[in-house]
């Protein structure tokens, strides 16, 4: 009896415990599909959102491009002349030369009679190759004739030979031949033309930036510019984050704008009162609404989330939109101002009294949306 009551007692122990094992598992398996099926409705909710959120950036980014195409016929590309190209590549940094003005004026500006005549026997010494070839030889060889000097020599020779580019030619070629002699005879060969550290070495650099002149303005530079312009014209339709340039429309995923920040279209009416760069001309034959008194008014198109530095640089396109960039007043050089009716004139800034400032101690930059600055403003 002992023992059949024993047998009895782990029997029902038993079922006891598999009873247990399957609830537990039952219940396990239902929280797991649970959790599956909530996973599954996630994802396709988020399939979802990045879906409508495609179709929505894909059509936001398929319009206005036309007007884009329409502004650049009108306006034309901003070419630089050959001589303010001729400056910035020969001489960077440098706003004027007296290389590059009037040879009548230069010959003016000699001291005596002795001067002017050295200089144009100078000139006819370097119209002999022989000796151009010597004189720049003799140069390298001194000690003291460091980088910049090389830099500045090869530069004024170019512009001086600028209008015999058959008679360059054929001297930068013996000089690059001469050039090579020393390089293979030196441990690293491969080294030339590498540092530019010689005189023909930015001789070449400089002929080739003359010989790409033509090709860059009629060829190349137009549709990189127009390039430039699409990409920055597709950025700029959605936020930009002031402070790290992070956009919702980039072209890499490091730089996108993770945050989502709501924003609507705002378009301006301007008003340009007693002009500063009065000698820049700006195009403005699309965008003029009304000639007054008080300027010429036009239209340009932000968002109510730009910060005041970021609507300036907007207006300045659309107003100077035909001009370089090189000759644009700065946006910390103008003001901009709202004028709202009865209530006055407010100028606005990306930092006043009215600043947000977050915890941290972080301030926030003010938008037109922190204005109240709505649309046809």
């Amino acid at each position: 009896p002992e023992a059949i009551g024993g047998m009895a007692a782990g029997g029902l122990f038993l079922a006891l415990m598999s009873m247990v094992i399957l609830v537990v598992y039952r219940r396990k398996s239902n929280q797991a599909e649970r959790e599956y099926k909530r996973i599954q409705i996630q994802m396709d909710t988020l399939e979802s959102n990045v879906r409508s959120e495609c179709k929505q950036a894909f059509a936001e980014l398929q319009t206005d491009m036309t007007d884009l195409t329409a502004d650049l016929q009108s306006s034309g590309i901003p070419n630089l002349d050959l001589r303010t190209y001729i400056m910035k590549v020969f001489f960077p940094g440098v706003s004027d030369h007296p290389i590059l003005n009037d040879p009548k004026y230069q010959m003016s500006t000699c001291r005596t009679a002795g001067e002017s005549n050295a200089m144009v026997q100078f000139e006819q010494l370097i119209s002999n190759r022989y000796f151009l070839l010597a004189f720049i030889e003799t140069l390298e060889a001194q000690k003291t004739f460091n980088i910049r000097d090389k830099v500045n020599v090869a530069s004024l020779l170019v512009v001086v030979l600028t209008g015999r580019m058959e008679y360059l030619t054929e001297v930068l070629r013996m000089l690059l031949l001469r050039l090579i002699d020393k390089s293979i005879a030196t441990k690293h060969p491969q080294l030339m033309l590498r540092r530019t550290e010689t005189v023909v070495e930015k001789m070449l650099t400089n002929w080739l930036a003359l010989c790409m002149y033509c090709y860059l303005k009629e060829e190349a530079g137009p549709a990189i510019f127009l390039l430039y312009k699409a990409i920055k014209h597709q950025v700029e339709k959605g936020p930009v984050d002031a402070v790290t340039h992070d956009a919702r429309y980039c072209l890499s995923e490091e730089r996108l704008l993770r945050e989502q920040v709501t924003h609507s279209p705002v378009t301006l009416h301007l008003i340009r009162d007693e002009p500063h760069y009065e000698k820049i001309p700006y195009s403005t034959p699309q965008y003029v609404a009304v000639l007054g008194e008080d300027g010429e008014k036009a239209q340009c198109r932000v968002l109510d989330c730009d910060t005041i530095s970021q609507v300036k640089s907007k207006i300045l396109d659309a107003l100077y939109r035909s001009t370089p960039y090189s000759m644009r007043p700065s946006v910390h050089d103008l003001d901009l101002e709202w004028r709202h009716g009865r209530n006055g004139h407010v100028v606005l800034a990306d930092e006043d009294i009215t600043t947000r400032v977050e915890p941290g101690n972080w301030r926030r930059l003010n938008t037109l949306a922190h204005y109240g600055v709505a649309d046809s403003a």
